[in-house]
């Protein structure tokens, strides 16, 4: 219950805007004494809000914290994210992997884990993720959606979709999809996107969403290898993100994105979508499959969400798995 009134005190504050919220109201709405309004506004100091305070007038919010922060989280959610619950972890191995324990352990989907920092990141094909603490997102939504595996070849792409939308709109700049799970700002690195799922009895029965996203990094901190191909998003806007605003606009557009893959909207959308954020369309790639190297020209995906390769024979190679590369000059 506590959780839920800091919540609800938080979303009545921001409402508010620049007028003062009494304390009687935020009473009434709780349904609880004036002196436990005290108590949770004293817990919401110690979380980094501050507030004036006028005698007979009531609250007014004047700082929110700057560390993601669940009830400014949950308090900024669109209707369309309001089912979804925010959980937000100093550090953890992994948001994927807490996700899945979660769901293993039976917790209500859909949830998005959020951490601060992760200690043992992982992206596609069992590599690692640098995830230091510096105000980058680490965040992992969990889904039961109960379908035929077959629906899940076009996820991934659908989700990565979105979530260049969203960016895009919020911070005005062009950010596009390397096929598969890459969302470039330029030539450059900003997320990876990682997809896990589990099956039983022909059914998908969990998917975990993993997003890795340079936000606020300046880059410093950053391997050498890693500076040469990344960016983030304070190096391209100039400014630092408010986090909680990133995660609320994250969730309420994966939330909306999940519900169209549900109903199979998602093919038609993804088809037609995809042209205007594929990154490696018209260009000489290689494709690396074990030990087999294909090479030829990005032609777009297939339905199956499979990258169409043009190969110099005039014949076309469709790639459903596999590091992709621009073949070198």
């Amino acid at each position: 219950m506590s959780e839920k009134n800091e919540i609800l005190i938080v979303r009545e504050l921001l409402d508010a805007g620049e007028e003062m919220v009494s304390g009687s109201h935020l009473a009434k709405r709780l349904g609880v004494s004036r002196v436990s309004i005290h108590g949770y506004m004293d817990k919401l100091r110690s979380q980094g809000y501050e507030f004036e305070a006028v005698r007979s007038k009531g609250y007014r919010l004047t700082q929110r914290p700057k560390e993601l922060n669940q009830p400014l989280i949950q308090a900024q959610l669109t209707h369309a994210a309001s089912q979804l619950r925010a959980i937000v972890l100093e550090e953890v191995d992994s948001t994927n992997s807490e996700a899945e324990r979660r769901l293993a352990n039976g917790e209500e989907a859909p949830f998005v884990v959020i951490a601060r920092q992760q200690l043992n990141g992982r992206g596609r094909m069992g590599s690692s993720w640098h995830s230091p603490q510096n105000g980058n997102l680490y965040a992992s939504f969990a889904f039961r959606p109960q379908v035929s595996p077959t629906r899940l070849a076009l996820f991934t792409l659908w989700m990565g979709l979105n979530l260049c939308e969203c960016i895009n709109a919020l911070y005005r700049v062009e950010t596009g999809l390397k096929w598969p799970n890459d969302i470039l700002l330029g030539d450059r690195k900003l997320a990876g996107i990682l997809t896990e799922a589990r099956m039983e009895a022909d059914q998908v029965q969990n998917i975990v969403l993993g997003i890795g996203l340079n936000a606020n990094s300046d880059g410093e901190d950053w391997p050498p290898e890693l500076k040469k191909i990344a960016t983030s998003l304070r190096q391209a806007t100039g400014q630092e993100l408010d986090l909680n605003r990133l995660v609320a606009a994250i969730s309420g557009r994966a939330m909306i994105a999940y519900r169209q893959f549900l109903t199979d909207e998602h093919r038609a959308l993804t088809r037609e979508r995809w042209p205007r954020f594929d990154t490696l369309k018209g260009k000489t790639v290689q494709v690396l499959q074990g030990q087999n190297r294909i090479e030829g020209i990005a032609a777009g995906i297939d339905p199956a969400g499979s990258l169409i390769v043009e190969r110099s024979d005039k014949t076309r190679y469709l790639a459903r798995a596999g590091d992709v590369t621009l073949a070198k000059k």
